[in-house]
């Protein structure tokens, strides 16, 4: 707990009341509504309201969390006490919240309202306590498994914490998941130990492209996005934009999220209940309410279940961004039509790319120009989806649910089409500064680390998942409930954590992710924009096998912080051995600067990760050097007793949520 004015008497005080106020303290019964009854390409797909924050502000503007209610269901949906609406968390009362609509050098503040309490909501997404997660009330069930109150669902207030994905800002700003706070005053509310302000300060000093903001609360990010909280921020660069892209109506933000409802018109999110599409949790003797990934039977767009949209015979420029929990997508467009890729996470690519199916992993964006200008009025076109479910191994698409997304009308044309043929589209006055290129690294990097994805199995299934074989606190699980804590051999404690990632400030280097699991895992870092250099196949079952074999306690089995046989850092054994096949280049659209990336099962990822702004030269940062802005160095701490400076870090997680809030995840610290 961070804040040292709430006295624990107070918070005795806050516990009881609150469990007395709950809506629901077991787990609501739902019945589960088929998503093949919805009838689809009812509604029209809504357009968020935009803020246009681009011309500075003098005072911060406000983005309040709170409870509402919304027709996501098609029209003809009038079931349950609210007639066919369902109950949301959102920012500034819709969902998706506001898209914010920044300009390249003009900071802006955004005071985050946390208003949270006693809401409805809270008796469907049932928050279990046993994961490492913010807990307010400080059951501290990651310790104390065996405590009654753990087995329980949380009837407390509701922590949040909002991250920009995708953003360089400083780590205060950064929507770190122990920055959160819950609902109430100065005085009343409950902080977490990396919280230092509600008030966000965006520099916006990055390349233009498409970012999201969302919820980041730790060890309950699943149920607050799968709630409702996330919404687009464009970053737009007069100076440097293309000319002639779509843009005013024909551009619009388009999210895609897989959801399930109860008959009521409510969602429904598995917990421990025989109901839904999940099924009750694969270890519920460790985790009650937690399950490995959620995926849904129902497609909602920009907050409306298979929306359709008219489009004109001219070219229209999509921003479109993956945000469900776990489901990825292969979109195609019907009749053979293409995608012409202009930009990725950060920004746009140096020339437009045309490909006929577009991966999207959760977090992943993707800037794209669809020309429908050759197709008669009345043609419709859907967008479908042909992504397995977990992805690659998993189950293909229903088509007549989650293989189709939404459906586009051609109308009438209102005005001739002035934007650049998508072949033809001059995107960036300077090319992309290339740290990779053609499968290799154009740096000699200052380090490489070599870095496993793991999945640890329960009696009943998956167990967690983790990054390196460590939990977030860097704490062997084997000595979790003893008074002298055993840290992971060659980590670093900062705060209550033990850091292994400690990058220098101006550094660039490889990142080579070995993914030992079945299933593929978008693997996202903070702070920075990263290129991808290659993948390359490895044998599996044989590697896992060796480190197994070494590793009897959480962590890798030799010093995290000693080279290994490949010359990389990680602790983990040489891959060399292990590897089969050449490396193969990043496809040509995704040779963009990227902030989020899929790990594919059996693969080692490599990446060139430089801990610099995206705009400095190939070789105008060294080891040390700091290039942004701010100091992403400043470590949390207090001056003079009160108030605080720096910030709590940075971290690097997978995005799929339901790994992310159950020890997939670890922290970063930068060294000046």
């Amino acid at each position: 707990m961070n804040n040292h004015l709430v006295s624990s008497a107070f918070l005795a005080f806050l516990f009881f009341s609150q469990i007395s106020a709950s809506l629901a303290s077991v787990v609501t019964p739902q019945t589960p509504l088929d998503g093949r009854t919805l009838t689809k390409f009812l509604d029209a797909l809504p357009q968020p309201p935009r803020l246009n924050v681009g011309q500075g502000i003098r005072s911060p503007i406000t983005i309040t969390a709170s409870e509402f209610h919304q027709q996501i269901l098609p029209s003809d949906f009038t079931a349950g006490a609210f007639h066919g609406q369902t109950t949301l968390w959102g920012y500034n009362q819709t969902y998706p919240g506001p898209t914010l609509v920044a300009t390249r050098s003009i900071p802006i503040s955004v005071q985050y309202v946390n208003i949270l309490a006693r809401t409805l909501l809270q008796s469907l997404l049932t928050i279990d306590q046993t994961l490492h997660w913010a807990d307010p009330l400080q059951l501290m069930c990651v310790r104390h498994p065996t405590n009654p109150g753990c087995r329980k669902p949380y009837t407390g207030p509701i922590p949040m914490a909002v991250h920009l994905h995708g953003g360089e800002v400083p780590s205060a700003f950064d929507g770190h998941p122990e920055a959160w706070f819950t609902a109430g005053t100065f005085m009343s509310r409950l902080t977490g130990p990396g919280f230092v302000t509600d008030t966000y300060t965006y520099p916006n000093q990055q390349q233009a492209t498409t970012l999201w903001y969302h919820d980041h609360n730790l060890g309950v990010t699943r149920l607050d996005v799968f709630g409702g909280l996330a919404g687009f921020y464009f970053l737009r660069d007069p100076e440097n934009e293309p000319q002639n892209l779509p843009e005013g109506s024909f551009e619009r933000e388009i999210v895609i999220q897989d959801r399930q409802f109860d008959s009521n018109g409510q969602v429904l999110f598995p917990d421990g209940s025989p109901a839904g599409l999940n099924g009750p949790p694969p270890n519920p003797s460790v985790h009650p309410f937690w399950n490995p990934e959620f995926f849904g039977d129902v497609i909602v767009v920009n907050g409306k279940a298979w929306p359709y949209l008219n489009v004109e015979p001219r070219r229209y420029r999509f921003r479109l961004l993956n945000g469900s929990n776990a489901r990825m997508y292969e979109l195609k467009l019907e009749g053979h039509m293409s995608f012409w890729q202009i930009g990725t996470d950060g920004g746009y690519l140096d020339a437009p790319v045309e490909i006929d199916r577009l991966f999207l992993a959760p977090g992943e964006r993707a800037d794209v120009v669809v020309d429908f200008s050759d197709l008669p009025e009345g043609t419709t076109v859907l967008m479908t989806n042909h992504a397995k479910a977990p992805f690659p191994h998993g189950a293909p698409p229903d088509p007549q649910t989650t293989g189709q997304i939404m459906q586009f009308r051609i109308v009438p044309l209102t005005s001739t089409d002035t934007s650049c043929i998508p072949s033809g589209c001059q995107l960036r006055k300077n090319p992309i500064i290339r740290l990779a290129k053609d499968g290799s690294m154009t740096v000699i990097p200052t380090s490489r680390r070599m870095l496993i994805l793991k999945e640890s199995e329960g009696p009943g299934g998956p167990l967690e998942v983790t990054l390196n074989n460590t939990k977030w606190m860097g704490i062997k699980e084997s000595t979790l409930t003893g008074r002298t804590p055993t840290p992971v051999s060659g980590s670093v404690k900062v705060g209550h954590n033990w850091v292994t990632e400690l990058p220098r400030i101006g550094s660039t280097e490889e990142w080579d992710i070995v993914n030992t699991t079945e299933d593929a895992h978008p693997i996202h870092l903070h702070l920075v924009q990263f290129q991808l250099i290659n993948r390359q196949a490895f044998m599996a079952n044989a590697y896992l096998k060796s480190h197994e074999e070494s590793t009897l306690a959480d962590g890798p089995p030799n010093d995290y912080q000693v080279p290994n046989a490949d010359g990389a850092v990680g602790g983990n054994f040489a891959i060399g051995p292990y590897l089969h096949g050449r490396p193969l280049p990043p496809d040509e659209n995704e040779t963009g600067w990227k902030d989020t990336v899929v790990m594919l099962p059996g693969t080692v990822t490599r990446l060139a990760v430089r801990w610099a702004p995206q705009s400095v030269p190939l070789n105008g940062v060294r080891p040390g050097q700091n290039r942004y802005s701010f100091d992403p160095t400043a470590a949390l701490r207090t001056v003079d007793g009160f108030g605080f400076s720096g910030g709590p870090g940075y971290v690097w997680h997978c995005h799929i949520l339901d790994h992310e809030d159950n020890e997939m995840m670890r922290p970063i610290m930068l060294l000046p």
